[in-house]
């Protein structure tokens, strides 16, 4: 025989603000510049500025933009030598990244 009502379950209640941020992260990689440039810094560790805009065939100021959304968001960190800006991914963010990228066809 059918049941004519919902089988209830005693669901914990879920804040939707608390994945602003995992909001925030999701919109700034779902790029595929930034995607691009995560794949890259996840095989070479550290990477300069320099060595993306030849990788991406794209001019600095486009590859500086995506890397500057990519820092602000804190996915990435940076190191300054001299002239040079070296981007390396934050410990934290390595495995949502490595998941992401998985589904890479």
């Amino acid at each position: 025989m059918k049941n004519n009502y919902c089988n209830i379950k005693n669901i914990e209640t879920i804040n939707p603000k608390n994945f602003e941020k995992l909001e925030e992260i999701l919109r700034i990689i779902s790029n595929k510049t930034r995607l691009s440039i995560l794949l890259i810094l996840m095989k070479y560790d550290e990477v300069c500025a320099c060595e993306l805009e030849s990788a991406l065939h794209m001019r600095q100021s486009t590859v500086t933009t995506h890397l500057l959304k990519l820092y602000h968001s804190g996915i990435l960190k940076k190191r300054e030598d001299w002239k040079f800006t070296y981007y390396s991914l934050q410990e934290d963010f390595k495995p949502l990244i490595k998941c992401i990228l998985n589904f890479k066809k």
